[in-house]
């Protein structure tokens, strides 16, 4: 006899790709003739951005443009010059399964990076960009709720689960045009820039949700009237957007996650000639990932009052998201000038942040590493360049203790700094992290049962029985050990808990 099995749908995200692969940065660039020549480098900043991806057929490929800065001083060695060019890239990995509706978020940064003058006018560039990516795709797990035969007892567990909605990805661009303020002088040459984004409202909506934030643009510019005046500049760029999202609703949790794609800024020039504003593109990708929270039942056990069966299992992993949570992160650090002293500082900024989090035991416990860079001119009025590495750990309470895995997405800015003495500066970072709080559960459940042709045949019982019970004995042992109906020898031994209280003699009716 097969039994007749009735299943619960559970819909879940499976990982299809989590990883790293990388795309090598090989090229020399030949100074232009308007820039003068070379005594020494100082900086090279490379910001990958990502133009497109895409999952198809297996493979997820990737494009993007490296934006290089390469700050120098010229053969007088007392101003400061930039040549900035682009370079190209791509990379393709294989996913482990070929998924049509398969939804990826996609970050770039960089590694390996190594820059040298082999010439007054040629250099030379070894880079790789190190391309994060996560790919996911909806799936249907089928899980036994029941089996509907009237001899067979089941032992059934309840699970307070998420369940997946749906998952998309979205991309658009911002793009605006940025006025110098306050009386700032023209532009010469951009030297360095950085863009994030920041979502403020989501609202869900029937089937949609609508967003709203910034794209948070900053640059540093060499102005035209003193080629050593550096002078900065921020813009957020707003922006609205409606995602259409199959399934939405209120009550589901949104994993939101935002990523700054290709950033393009071009001075643009005035009535007189003179760059006095920035026209700014921003592309951005979004991926959204919906959940539900809902209950599942499975039948752990089984077994027939009436003939051995043979039981079929399989596994599946419940997912519980615990909640979204968003803090600021403020370390106080300081930065010290080990060459000649310090007399002006020109740029000081944060790159290559990262953080990794954990939780366990209603604590989340952050570890943030972040780059800080320097530009400043010495007491003696030569221009230089340091940069130093900070690692520190945070912690943080949680309002309870079920999350086991966090995710988490940063961005790490310097808020303010203040100049201690000639060598030491003392910094006041802020990182602004946003968690996405799981927990996972492994359950093994029956996917099928039968009559077992192998098993010896049942001896003659007697149709009552007593048997000796041991405290902590589960109830449910005794009656799969002896084929009893469960109600029968809950009813006839008054147990109203699973495992028996004390050493007692138990009566056992087969029928």
């Amino acid at each position: 006899m097969q039994a007749k099995i009735k299943s619960t749908p559970y819909d879940c995200f499976d990982p299809v790709y989590d990883g790293v692969f990388e795309a090598p940065i090989d090229t020399e660039y030949n100074l232009p003739d308007y820039c003068p020549d070379i005594q020494k480098l100082l900086k090279c900043q490379i910001t990958p951005e990502v133009s497109s991806y895409v999952v198809a057929d297996g493979v997820l490929s990737c494009e993007g443009i490296c934006d290089v800065r390469v700050l120098y001083l010229d053969m007088k060695g007392d101003r400061l010059r930039c040549a900035d060019f682009t370079k190209e890239f791509s990379a393709t990995v294989k996913l482990k399964a070929t998924q049509e509706l398969a939804v990826a978020w996609v970050r770039a940064s960089m590694e390996h990076v190594i820059c040298r003058a082999v010439s007054a006018r040629r250099i030379d560039l070894h880079a790789s960009v190190s391309i994060r990516a996560n790919v996911i795709a909806q799936r249907q797990e089928l899980i036994t709720g029941d089996i509907e035969e009237e001899t067979v007892e089941k032992l059934k567990s309840t699970y307070q689960v998420s369940k997946a909605i749906n998952a998309v990805s979205h991309q658009f661009t911002v793009e605006d045009t940025v006025p110098l303020k306050n009386g700032k002088p023209p532009i010469e040459t951009i030297l360095r820039k950085n863009a994030c984004c920041r979502v403020g409202d989501c609202k869900l909506n029937d089937g949609s949700l609508t967003l709203s934030g910034s794209a948070d643009v900053t640059f540093v510019y060499l102005a035209s009237e003193d080629a050593n005046t550096v002078e900065r500049m921020s813009a957020s760029l707003d922006f609205s957007q409606t995602i259409d999202c199959v399934g939405t609703q209120e009550g589901c949790v949104c994993d939101l996650r935002a990523c700054i794609g290709e950033c393009s800024l071009q001075p643009k020039e005035d009535d007189v000639g003179e760059y006095t504003a920035v026209s700014v593109l921003v592309k951005i990708f979004l991926t959204v990932c919906l959940y539900q929270s809902c209950e599942i039942q499975l039948v752990d056990d089984a077994y027939s009052v009436k003939t051995p069966l043979s039981l079929r299992y399989g596994q599946c992993s419940f997912l519980k998201v615990e909640g979204i949570h968003s803090e600021m992160l403020k370390k106080k650090c300081s930065f010290s000038v080990s060459e000649d002293g310090l007399e002006k500082i020109l740029d000081i900024w944060c790159e290559q942040d990262s953080v990794q989090s954990s939780c366990d035991k209603g604590k989340l416990t952050y570890r943030v590493k972040v780059t800080v860079c320097l530009l400043y001119r010495g007491v003696d009025g030569r221009l230089l360049f340091t940069e130093k590495t900070f690692d520190y750990t945070a912690s943080s309470d949680l309002d309870d203790d079920q999350a086991k895995k966090s995710d988490t997405q940063s961005h790490t800015d310097l808020w303010e700094y203040r100049i201690v003495d000639r060598n030491t500066i003392e910094l006041s970072l802020e990182t602004d992290v946003r968690t996405f709080l799981s927990a996972r559960t492994p359950v093994k459940y029956i996917t099928a049962a039968e009559d077992d042709p192998n098993a010896p045949e049942s001896p003659v019982r007697s149709r009552i029985l007593v048997y000796y019970a041991a405290p902590g004995e589960r109830v449910w042992d005794i009656a799969k050990n002896h084929r009893a109906l469960l109600s029968d020898l809950q009813t006839q031994n008054e147990l109203y808990e699973d495992t028996v209280s004390e050493a007692r003699p138990i009566l056992i009716r087969n029928r």
